[in-house]
């Protein structure tokens, strides 16, 4: 294949600039009347958008294998010589989220089995079995395909695998991997039966056939088995995964490799996948009325899943989405909001889905870039160029900043499992929902929160918050002790120190290995009904601790060790007994709170945990502006107006717009969904 175009290749991890673009799909719009009319026109207004890079590929399997030994690049060779003449970088996609229908028909066997037993037809995307031998040939077949032919291509400066992985399955060839991984775990039949406590309900077994996946039909009374289970499809969607990163890392080493990550999709373990990822690519979709702090939950998950490393937003719509019930426009400024939301919190790209809007398919109504309209007339493309035009000014050190956190969330995959297992004594926990509420009490007093796997270091923090944490292992436990004992401040609520890593109980009190360190003993817990409230008392009027506030869905009835009482429930035959303890130990301080309190109390509660311990945001400002800050050779400080009113920032010093060059002296007026971006100006 020719390569006449001098491009400039980008060095591993050595972007110049903000990669701004989106998902393309040439492959939609090859006309045998136009020849290629539209992607030339493409380009066109693609210069004119200031893109400079694109997902290519993500979907063409079939475009690129249309017969199990017919291969058809030229289409492919044509669009990367066009790119490559504009400057453009390719985001190359290996395909293999969506299987050829030649290769269903001819290997029926890849197809996935649903958890009913039943076989999957072929269609949609993601519809094979994540252990099928015969995928991952053929899978690795095109990948290797790909990656001799485009590999040395300068356009190329990302290997993008698969899409938004997630396949589950039930068949034989699960069940018989699942026995392996098994065996690997627990070594022995009779350590998995300890473990997995299979004694109850007569379940032990005595040959390692008799273990099946939890399928609707069959063993759905053991938590540790479901558990369990969804490590193993995690693992085993990564086996997927690195089976193709191998063959890429093998032919293109230079080329950085990722898949991206999508919502917090509960069937893949991130934390177990990151350190597989050169670097971290997530598709941001908020719902249209989800508040801000939601979509800054996700993007400083992203950021910390590479320990503060920046991150790639690498799908977004600019307009709307087609999934929900009701699929509303993005009003004037929300995109450019969004977008320097996710810049704001660490990711070094702009990413769209999708550049050109499809014709036909499930997706044909969600937005693009280049709607059916086809010109660069539409508000949306218009908006989409000016920010293009934005980020331009940007420096290439820019991209080197980081964000620093002196707050610790903490989150576990396997605990999301066992939390929301329905074998709980409610079956109104949500987990994800929990972690941002204590996420949003922080985020409303503009104090960055980095969230972490609970086998993280703690030490780098000054306080550590573990909501539901259901799950703790001992030596988790121990590092906890540690940590408060040597002057961190640590918070957890009920539902917490129940179970090991195994699901076990812990015998001998609840919070299991927590409670030397909270200073307290849960004798029982009280799951109430949907209707029912109870209220926490502050007994500190003194330490301005002194109202009274509502709470819901759960309350522990919780003895003193140690720790002392800042409220205590004001209803029911516990009333009078603790709801928030605090205990200090060693240099440190832990902190219980028995129930969900109101968002409120939440807010007290941070306020005091604040002001205690000196905790500041980046700038002061009104309710409702976000404010974050990057920092490297030059600090930028994000200001982010969520609010449909004009508001008004006092600046503690001179401070220049990275994008106008306009210098503020004493303050700046921001308005509604505006966002400026400030360095400090030398005096």
């Amino acid at each position: 294949m020719q390569q006449q175009v001098p491009v400039q290749s980008l060095n591993k991890f050595k972007w110049s600039s903000i990669l701004y673009g989106g998902d393309y799909n040439p492959e939609q719009w090859i006309s045998k009347e136009d020849g290629n009319a539209i992607w030339l026109k493409d380009l066109r207004l693609m210069r004119k958008a200031g893109v400079n890079c694109v997902s290519l590929g993500v979907f063409s399997w079939s475009a690129v294998q249309p017969a199990e030994d017919v291969f058809t690049f030229d289409w492919l060779d044509q669009i990367f010589e066009l790119l490559a003449e504009q400057h453009i970088y390719v985001c190359l996609g290996t395909g293999t989220a969506a299987q050829p229908a030649w290769l269903s028909a001819a290997y029926p066997a890849i197809l996935p089995v649903n958890e009913m037993g039943l076989r999957q037809r072929h269609g949609v995307r993601l519809n094979y079995c994540p252990t099928s031998e015969q995928f991952r040939w053929h899978a690795n077949r095109i990948v290797r395909l790909l990656a001799e032919r485009y590999g040395e291509h300068p356009a190329l400066s990302l290997w993008h695998v698969s899409n938004e992985y997630g396949p589950a399955c039930y068949c034989e060839h699960c069940a018989m991997r699942f026995r392996s991984w098994l065996q690997q775990r627990y070594a022995t039949l009779e350590q998995l039966n300890h473990h997995w406590i299979t004694s109850v309900w007569s379940h032990t077994y005595t040959s390692w056939e008799q273990i099946q996946p939890p399928i609707s039909i069959g063993e759905r009374s053991m938590p540790a088995l479901q558990i369990d289970y969804q490590r193993f499809l995690s693992d085993m969607n990564l086996e997927g995964y690195l089976s193709e990163a191998a063959i890429l890392r093998e032919v293109t080493p230079h080329i950085p490799v990722m898949t991206n990550f999508h919502g917090l999709t509960r069937g893949i373990d991130y934390f177990s996948w990151a350190p597989h990822q050169d670097v971290i690519a997530w598709d941001s979709y908020p719902r249209y009325n989800s508040t801000p702090d939601m979509a800054a939950f996700y993007y400083d998950f992203m950021r910390c899943l590479k320990h503060n490393q920046p991150w790639l937003l690498l799908e977004q719509t600019p307009s709307q989405v087609q999934w929900h019930v009701e699929n509303p426009l993005k009003r004037p400024g929300v995109m450019r909001l969004q977008s320097l939301q996710a810049v704001a919190h660490g990711s070094n790209a702009v990413m769209f889905f999708q550049w050109r809007q499809t014709r036909s398919g499930r997706e044909m109504y969600h937005g693009a870039i280049v709607s059916h309209a086809g010109n660069e007339e539409t508000r949306v493309f218009q908006e989409v160029a000016a920010l293009g035009a934005e980020l331009q000014h940007l420096e290439p050190s820019f991209l080197a900043t980081r964000l620093q956190a002196r707050v610790a969330l903490l989150m576990s995959w396997p605990n999301w499992w066992a939390v929301e297992n329905k074998h709980t004594p409610s079956r109104r926990f949500h987990y994800l929902e929990e972690l941002q509420r204590y996420y949003k009490a922080l985020w409303q007093r503009n104090i960055l929160v980095d969230i972490i796997s609970p086998d993280h270091d703690l030490t780098p923090y000054q306080l550590v918050l573990a909501p539901l944490f259901n799950m703790v292992g001992q030596e988790q436990g121990e590092a906890i002790q540690s940590y408060v004992e040597q002057g961190g401040t640590f918070l957890t609520t009920y539902f917490s120190g129940m179970i090991d890593q195994f699901h076990r109980a812990w015998l001998g009190g609840f919070p299991g290995p927590l409670r030397r360190t909270l200073g307290i003993w849960v004798e029982e817990f009280d799951p109430l009904p949907d209707s029912k409230t109870n209220t926490i008392v502050g007994l500190r009027a003194e330490d301005d601790w002194g109202e009274t506030y509502s709470c819901d869905h759960w309350c522990d009835v919780v003895h003193l060790e140690g720790a002392q009482a800042l409220s205590v429930f004001g209803q029911d035959f516990y009333a009078g007994q603790p709801a928030i303890t605090e205990h200090h130990y060693g240099n440190g301080t832990a902190l219980y709170v028995a129930t969900r309190p109101n968002a409120k109390c939440l807010d007290a509660l941070m306020a005091r945990l604040q002001q205690k311990l000196g905790l500041t945001a980046p700038l002061i400002v009104p309710q409702g502006v976000e404010v974050t800050r990057r920092e490297g050779e030059q600090l930028y400080y994000f200001l982010l107006n969520h609010l449909q009113t004009e508001q008004c920032i006092c600046l503690p010093r001179p401070m220049r717009d990275t994008i106008t060059e306009k210098v503020y002296q004493q303050e700046l007026q921001l308005p509604a969904y505006g966002v400026a971006i400030l360095t400090p100006v030398s005096v």
